[in-house]
């Protein structure tokens, strides 16, 4: 059996920068070392930081004095932001660049008198710290579900970083429908769509996928939607340890694809793995 991995599989450099930055804070014992919210969506990653003295906390309130705050891959809420530069933290902002677009975008199209629409999951960490920055009226809007009405004659339109391209054209298609003024502007992460285009191409090819990464990472559930809409045959498992060999039976090619936030080791654990079952 062959096992074929996509090239893009794992850590994006966004994801790399901010794993490597908490890391160096951590090796410099310059004091207690917190992540705001969990640095990225990957249990493992998270506790190997744990491993190295690393916290987790869920807001600046809950941090002590003297400890140093990291902010995590999706960014974080204004107000905490502002509650941690009040209370004199030091703070290394771990944000993607790429999240820090549509943050930056939020505010420069709220200010401009555009009812900003979000594609995206308003549960998720991305899109919560977004709004924060929006400084007028905004509506989230969940990939697949029913475009709301809005009054507003202008309307700005900007995307969760792993949103699916189709669903960001979706809503903004529907939106021009309905308003006088849309603007649309793309804030999807380049590596995300590389990513999802590497996922459908391996799916076509192979017997069986393999998702690898969180099961509460967005990013890698729309890789295992993608594949599985292409590969009946595609499981999302953490790690090697969920996988089962009845999965794979009469299988010539396996393919893995992983999540921007799933470690590089856990991606060829999973390998190692099928190779062995071959």
């Amino acid at each position: 059996m062959e096992v074929k991995i996509a090239r893009t599989a794992g850590f994006c450099w966004g994801v790399r920068r901010t794993v490597d930055q908490v890391m160096q804070v951590a090796d410099q014992g310059r004091g207690p070392v917190v992540t705001l919210g969990p640095i990225i969506h990957n249990p493992q990653a998270v506790a190997r930081m744990r491993d190295k003295g690393v916290g987790t906390v869920a807001a600046i309130a809950e941090v002590a004095a003297g400890t140093t705050v990291v902010v995590r891959t999706h960014g974080a809420i204004r107000s905490e932001l502002e509650g941690a530069a009040a209370r004199g933290l030091e703070v290394v902002d771990g944000t993607c660049p790429y999240v820090k677009y549509p943050q930056a975008m939020a505010q420069r199209l709220s200010r401009e008198g555009y009812h900003l629409v979000i594609v995206g999951d308003a549960d998720h960490a991305e899109v919560k710290g977004v709004v924060s920055y929006c400084e007028g009226p905004c509506t989230v809007v969940k990939p697949g579900a029913v475009v709301p009405s809005i009054k507003d004659k202008k309307v700005a339109v900007i995307a969760q970083t792993t949103c699916i391209g189709a669903d960001f054209e979706r809503i903004v298609g529907a939106l021009a429908l309905r308003h006088k003024e849309v603007r649309a502007v793309n804030t999807i992460c380049n590596d995300t769509e590389e990513r999802q285009e590497d996922a459908r191409a391996l799916a076509t090819s192979v017997d069986a996928v393999v998702v690898v990464g969180g099961k509460n990472s967005a990013n890698t559930r729309h890789l295992a939607e993608i594949c599985r809409a292409i590969q009946p045959r595609t499981w999302h498992v953490e790690t090697a340890s969920e996988l089962d060999p009845g999965w794979f039976a009469g299988c010539q090619v396996v393919g893995i694809s992983a999540g921007a936030s799933t470690p590089d080791w856990v991606v060829t654990g999973v390998g190692d793995w099928l190779r062995a079952l071959a």
